[in-house]
């Protein structure tokens, strides 16, 4: 009984000291993964803040900096494991049936795919950017030095994939397999995609407009009306007078009327005026409507605003309104009729030629 009584009083007293010692064995090994941290977010952000002053695209120079973050964490994780207990992992793969080798061969294949695959699409980008910007100082057009861009970015990639491949040990002949049988699939599953993408080499190849100019696509019943920001392979990307962006497929660019506003120095646009007989003065009404145009910065001075006298019927008089243009410009045309209608309010407005921004 006595010895009983002993043993009781004995563990309680047991439990604190051994948790205890294991935290105290533990806190060299949390101090080693914390500094770890510290370094790897100060290497971050040197790496950021010089990276930042050289030619590499954005994504390369996080990239880099993550890199260097995680590999000092990860060093020191492993550092913190072995100072508190060396046999850990050893142990652990043991248990699952796998040895030191396997997995450290694992490790190295997956740590090698991660940056290689995030090295690959930054060294992408960077090529993308440098060949458009360079190509701009030869006075290359856009639509040119775009496509030439894409093929290099897309010409990146597919190196970097066997890249990817070749840490693996998988043979070519795989992946070529694949490719073919996903290419006959494909061609039959995606003929809308197929069609677009050669409606998008079309555009770039002809140039039948340029990023930056503003254009008229008319589908069906519906007209867009906008500046073009980008020409991607698949669609073309407007953005519209009234301020939204519209991506419109390639193969409705293609198959379609396109109007480009901005070839020429100046668009015309031309309004009918159907006035009663009694309300039409010839030199004071004349007046009135181009006075109305020559207060609009976007009308041009020269060619001057015309207004022609074009009929008389069943007690009306019809002129014909036309004034031009600069093609940099938007103007709204439902703006002028409005104000045509202040100083005409008996007249009868029909837009006729409407500059494509109604």
């Amino acid at each position: 009984m006595l010895f009983l009584i002993s043993s009781i009083n004995v563990i309680p007293s047991a439990l604190p000291n051994e948790i205890t010692i294991t935290i105290i064995s533990l806190l060299p090994s949390i101090g080693v993964v914390l500094a770890a941290l510290g370094l790897g977010l100060l290497f971050y952000r040197l790496l950021v803040r010089r990276l930042k002053k050289t030619v590499l695209d954005n994504w390369i120079i996080q990239t880099l900096a993550i890199l260097a973050a995680v590999l000092t964490l990860l060093l020191g994780i492993i550092g913190g494991l072995a100072i508190w207990r060396a046999d850990l992992l050893g142990t652990f793969a043991e248990s699952i049936g796998l040895n030191k080798a396997i997995i450290t061969s694992w490790l190295l294949s997956l740590f090698w795919t991660i940056t290689i695959i995030a090295l690959g699409i930054g060294i992408a980008r960077t090529i993308k950017a440098l060949t458009i910007r360079g190509l701009g100082e030869n006075r290359i057009d856009i639509n040119t030095r775009t496509l030439i861009g894409r093929i290099f970015y897309i010409t990146t990639l597919i190196i970097t994939g066997f890249l990817v491949l070749n840490v693996w040990h998988i043979g070519i002949e795989v992946p070529v397999a694949v490719l073919g049988a996903m290419a006959v699939a494909s061609t039959v599953a995606f003929q809308d995609i197929l069609k677009n993408l050669v409606a998008g080499f079309y555009i770039l190849l002809e140039r039948p407009f340029y990023i930056g100019d503003q254009i008229n696509m008319t589908s069906g019943m519906t007209t867009f009306t906008g500046k073009v920001e980008d020409i991607q392979l698949r669609v073309t990307k407007l953005r519209l007078i009234s301020g939204e962006e519209v991506a419109i497929p390639n193969m409705l660019i293609f198959a379609n009327a396109v109007v480009n506003n901005t070839f020429y120095g100046e668009r015309r646009a031309t309004v009918l005026v159907t006035l009663p007989q009694e309300a039409f003065t010839p030199e004071e009404t004349q007046q009135q409507m181009t006075t109305i145009l020559r207060e609009l910065d976007q009308v041009m001075e020269k060619p001057e605003p015309q207004v022609i006298f074009s009929g008389i019927a069943d007690g009306k008089v019809t002129l014909t309104l036309r004034f031009w243009v600069a093609s940099g410009q938007n103007i709204d045309i439902s703006r002028i009729v409005y104000k045509l209608y202040e100083v005409l309010p008996t007249a009868e407005l029909t837009i006729k030629e409407p500059l494509g921004s109604v």
